[in-house]
């Protein structure tokens, strides 16, 4: 089944998108403005706000996906626990600012050093439509940005963890099965699949395989998209922000990127995942899909997994964590000690690029 919703939802990407890209040419042919390809309504920011509805479409259609064929609540793509976890993904933000902020005064000081004559930011030249501009940022980035997590880091990754055996499944002894219950190659194809879908060539291309990996293994970490969403969108806002001030938005989402921009967005993530990791530690956060029924009759006792979801113990990604009390629902937390594994379900139940100083992963190319 899992193969099968992959196809069904990338067919109906497809379709979707043809679609949508027709309708912006009959619309813009209907109002006389004569456009191309790349730019079908002569206005950066009509163009920029169709190239983000068109990827927000993504999140319904594997929400579609997951129900229809594979016959599963849509809330098992959030996370481990059947939903999004809110007050999580709150405190997911705290470290995405000082994130943020550190990595912003590495490219300053990078591009001080290695290009003390030019400007950092551009001058201000958004002119009239910048106020309206923000506002449809503001609206639309957090859709855009949750649309390709909940695709790619969530559709995806949990696709790809489902194919092999468990330990105690019919041919689940093989090497290749066990490899295929690890994380790495779920990892991989997420992060591969996020870097091609945008429009960088260059630097700019690994300024996103980097944030693309880095926040791949952190939905694997935490058991659910709310990390990866909490930079994710206000990494987007900032460099949209920027572009927008700078008066470049048909420049953005696109470029070479630059190697000052690969440092300065590795030592984001870095940050903030090792943050997020003290958090998710420090909270309890649960990391695998927990038995309601053993949680229900085992207090103080690890958490059982599904069968789907077991994995063998010698398993090298294994982590032992206890549960903090006291913080998240019952629902959200182990109630004991517990052997963490894989975090996500696999089963039926469960830089600078263009004018901008920083490349904006997510912006769908």
């Amino acid at each position: 089944m899992p193969p099968l919703a992959v196809l069904a939802a990338v067919l109906a990407i497809v379709v979707v998108q043809l679609i949508m890209a027709t309708a912006a040419v009959v619309v813009a042919v209907v109002a006389g403005i004569q456009g191309t390809g790349d730019d079908v309504f002569r206005s950066p920011l009509a163009n920029l706000v169709l190239q983000l509805v068109v990827v927000a479409t993504m999140a319904p259609i594997v929400f579609a996906a997951a129900w229809t064929v594979q016959r599963r609540p849509v809330g098992t793509l959030f996370s481990v626990a059947g939903r999004m976890r809110w007050r999580w993904l709150l405190c997911c933000l705290a470290p995405a600012v000082p994130a943020l902020v550190i990595s912003f005064a590495v490219l300053f000081g990078l591009h001080r050093i290695t290009s003390p004559g030019t400007p950092f930011i551009g001058e201000y030249a958004g002119g009239p439509g910048f106020v309206s501009a923000l506002v449809l940022i503001v609206l639309l980035v957090p859709f855009q940005a949750s649309a390709e997590e909940i695709a790619l880091r969530g559709f995806l990754m949990q696709a790809v963890g489902s194919i092999g055996a468990g330990a105690g499944e019919r041919r689940g002894a093989s090497h290749i099965s066990w490899f295929l219950r690890t994380p790495f190659l779920a990892i991989l194809l997420s992060g591969t699949v996020f870097t091609l879908l945008h429009d960088y060539s260059g630097w700019g291309l690994a300024d996103v395989a980097v944030f693309g990996l880095a926040m791949a293994w952190l939905t694997w970490f935490t058991g659910g998209l709310e990390a990866a969403l909490g930079l994710h969108v206000l990494h987007n806002l900032t460099a949209f922000s920027i572009s927008a001030y700078e008066g470049t938005l048909d420049q953005v989402a696109t470029g070479g990127g630059s190697w000052q921009g690969v440092l300065s967005t590795s030592i984001e993530v870095a940050l903030y995942c090792a943050a997020v990791v003290w958090l998710a530690r420090r909270l309890g956060v649960r990391r695998t899909v927990a038995d309601d029924e053993g949680d229900r009759n085992t207090a103080g006792a690890s958490a059982a997994l599904p069968e789907w979801g077991a994995q063998p113990p010698s398993a090298p990604w294994q982590l032992e964590q206890p549960a903090h009390p006291g913080w998240e629902r019952q629902a959200d937390r182990v109630p004991g000690p517990a052997q963490w594994r894989s975090g996500y379900p696999q089963g039926p139940s469960g830089g600078p690029g263009g004018g901008s100083p920083w490349t904006a992963p997510g912006s769908g190319g």
